[in-house]
C-alpha cells in the first residue's frame, strides 16, 4: 500500500510539474517557461539575452544553445574555400551540430530576432582607425594604388541590438562580439600575446577606448538587418521555423581562428582579462547574444551618437548626428563634437577629422 502511494504521489507531482509550462503557456502575462512576468516589448530592448531566454527556452534548450559554440554548422558545404572553416584554431576538426543544438539555436533566433524593430537600438562598433573618417562624413578605402572616397553616413556590416553589451566594459565587450578577427602583433582591438590561441586587449583601445554608434532603426533598416549562418543551420531555420522568413541568410565561416561562428552569434576569441586578479590566462567569458548584418547599409538617422567606452565600463558621448545648414543654404546631417568633451579630447578628435580630410584630399576626392 506504500509503494503503491509513493507511486501515485510521484505521478500526481510529475503531473503537476509537466502542466505548469502549459499553463504559463495560456497565461499571456507571463512567460511560457519560467512562469515570471512576461517583459514588455520595451522592457525587452534592455534585457540582455542571457535573462531573456529563460523566458522562452528550457534548461535542456538553454545547454544545448551554451554547448553549441564551436560546433560545425555548415557539414554540407563542398566548396574547399570553407574548410577551414570546419576547424578549430588548433586544427581539430569541430564536431557537427546535434539535433538539440540546431533546434535550440533556431529557437533562441526566433526569440530573439523579434526585437529587431523600428525604433529598435543597436550598437555598431567602429575601429578608432575609422573614428575620423566618420566625424569627417567621407573615408579612402581601396588599395593605396586605388583609393576610392565613399561616404560615411550609413550604417553596414556586422551590428547588434544594444542590449547584447549591456553593462560591459571595453574588454568584456571585445571578447563578447569577437572584435575583431585580428591576426597581426598589433591591431586596433586585440594584440597578440605569448600564450597560445590568446590576444589581449589592444593598446589603442586602453589609450583611446572602444568607440561605437548608437543607432535608432528605421522599419527598413530593421528588415535588413538579418542573421547571418552557416549552410546547415540556415536550412534547417528556413524549413522548420516561419516567424524566420527572410530573417537570415548563409554566410559560412571561413579560417579556423575565425571567431565567426555561423550560429548567428559570437564566439569568444580568447581574449585575456585585465584584472589583475584573475589568473594569468584567465579569458573574458561567453556573452550570449544574436549578431546581425547590415544585407543593405542604412543610413544614419539625426539624433545618433557616437560613444566611446572605457576599460571600467564608462561611456563619454563624443558626437551627434545632426542637421546641418551649409553656407549656401542646403540642409543635410552631419557630426557635432559634444561640447562637453574636454580640451584633450576635442584636440584628439579635431586631428582625427584632419587626418581624415588629408586622406580624402590626397585620393582626390
Amino acid at each position: 500500500m506504500k509503494t503503491a502511494a509513493l507511486v501515485r504521489t510521484f505521478i500526481l507531482s510529475l503531473f503537476v510539474l509537466l502542466s505548469i509550462p502549459a499553463a504559463y503557456a495560456g497565461n499571456p502575462n507571463l512567460c511560457p517557461v519560467s512562469g515570471k512576468p512576461l517583459p514588455t516589448a520595451a522592457q525587452r530592448q534592455f534585457t540582455v539575452p542571457a535573462k531573456l531566454l529563460p523566458c522562452f527556452l528550457t534548461s535542456a534548450e538553454l545547454a544545448a544553445l551554451y554547448n553549441s559554440i564551436g560546433h560545425d554548422a555548415q557539414t554540407t558545404v563542398t566548396d574547399p574555400a570553407f574548410e577551414s572553416g570546419e576547424l578549430n584554431p588548433d586544427g581539430s576538426l569541430r564536431p557537427p551540430l546535434t539535433a538539440g543544438q540546431t533546434a535550440a539555436l533556431a529557437k533562441m533566433h526566433a526569440v530573439l530576432d523579434d526585437d529587431m524593430h523600428a525604433g529598435a537600438v543597436i550598437r555598431k562598433f567602429i575601429p578608432n582607425s575609422d573614428v575620423g573618417g566618420f566625424l569627417y562624413g567621407r573615408t579612402v578605402v581601396g588599395s593605396p594604388s586605388a583609393p576610392v572616397v565613399v561616404t560615411t553616413n550609413t550604417v553596414r556590416g556586422f551590428v547588434g541590438l544594444e542590449r547584447n553589451t549591456q553593462g560591459l566594459d571595453a574588454g568584456e565587450t571585445i571578447g563578447a562580439l569577437g572584435l575583431d578577427f585580428e591576426t597581426t602583433a598589433t591591431g586596433q582591438f586585440t594584440d597578440a600575446n605569448s600564450l597560445p590561441f590568446r590576444r589581449q586587449v589592444s593598446q589603442e583601445v586602453r589609450l583611446h577606448g572602444l568607440h561605437s554608434i548608437r543607432h535608432a532603426m528605421s522599419a527598413q533598416g530593421a528588415t535588413d538587418a538579418k542573421i547571418p549562418l552557416a549552410r546547415d543551420l540556415n536550412d534547417y531555420v528556413h524549413a522548420h521555423d516561419s516567424t524566420l522568413d527572410n530573417r537570415s541568410f548563409e554566410m559560412n565561416r571561413q579560417g579556423q581562428a575565425n571567431p565567426y561562428t555561423g550560429l548567428g552569434m559570437s564566439d569568444d576569441i580568447g581574449l585575456l582579462t585585465l584584472e589583475t586578479t584573475d589568473a594569468e590566462d584567465a579569458i573574458y567569458p561567453l556573452h550570449v547574444n544574436e549578431e546581425d548584418v547590415m544585407t543593405v547599409p542604412t543610413p544614419l538617422a539625426r539624433g545618433d551618437v557616437l560613444l566611446r567606452r572605457s576599460l571600467d565600463g564608462r561611456e563619454t558621448l563624443i558626437a551627434r548626428y545632426v542637421k546641418v545648414t551649409l553656407p549656401n543654404g542646403t540642409v543635410t546631417n552631419g557630426w557635432f563634437l559634444s561640447p562637453r568633451l574636454s580640451a584633450a579630447d576635442r584636440a584628439y578628435y579635431g586631428g582625427l577629422i584632419q587626418q581624415a580630410a588629408a586622406r580624402v584630399t590626397a585620393a582626390g576626392g
